[in-house]
């Protein structure tokens, strides 16, 4: 069980996920595409953790990555926490609001945290935090989150996502919420 402890905490790593990529564009709204908002605030979120100490790893730049690709990169490493990030899309265009998943119990204090940060600074919407089966956050053998940063199919939300003070915001607040479960784990 090697990084549960607090005494480990130096060992602690993020690997991010930008969800989507490469021939997989993910959700669009026009020309907005969630591949490429997911990596802006991957790096973003990256920058922001490593200037706290906190190593990071990306699964992916601007290429294609398998989902297995992904939970292979995030099971290297024992000492982890594994955060996919995401933006979502509704047939509803007037669904709005910022969302995290979790599947395993040692997941779910990290969605909590992460969520609360991301609502407080960016006064979204709250969706709140859900237990679901994504492969991402099922097969990985470390606390593992998906975060949903926003709606493009909602164009008010979109133009927000678009917004590179907005994805700050969220990098932002994810890297917070990730601190402050790195102190309590």
């Amino acid at each position: 069980m090697g990084g549960l402890f607090l005494g480990e905490a130096s060992a602690f790593r993020v690997v991010i996920d930008a969800g989507h990529g490469g021939h997989d564009s993910g959700a669009q709204s026009g020309p907005v595409l969630e591949k490429h908002l997911a990596l802006d605030v991957s790096r973003r979120l990256a920058r922001y953790l490593n200037r706290r100490g906190i190593k990071t790893t990306l699964t992916r730049g601007s290429n294609f990555v398998s989902l297995g690709g992904r939970v292979a990169t995030a099971n290297r490493y024992s000492d982890a926490v594994f955060v996919s990030i995401h933006f979502n899309s509704a047939s509803n265009r007037g669904a709005t609001g910022i969302e995290t998943f979790y599947y395993t119990p040692q997941s779910e204090l990290l969605a909590h945290l992460v969520q609360a940060n991301m609502i407080h600074k960016t006064r979204r919407v709250n969706r709140g935090v859900k237990h679901r089966g994504f492969k991402v956050i099922r097969s990985t053998r470390v606390p593992s989150i998906l975060v949903e940063g926003g709606f493009l199919s909602n164009t008010r939300e979109c133009k927000r996502c678009v917004d590179k003070v907005h994805r700050q915001k969220l990098a932002e607040a994810i890297g917070h919420g990730i601190v402050r479960f790195r102190k309590v784990r």
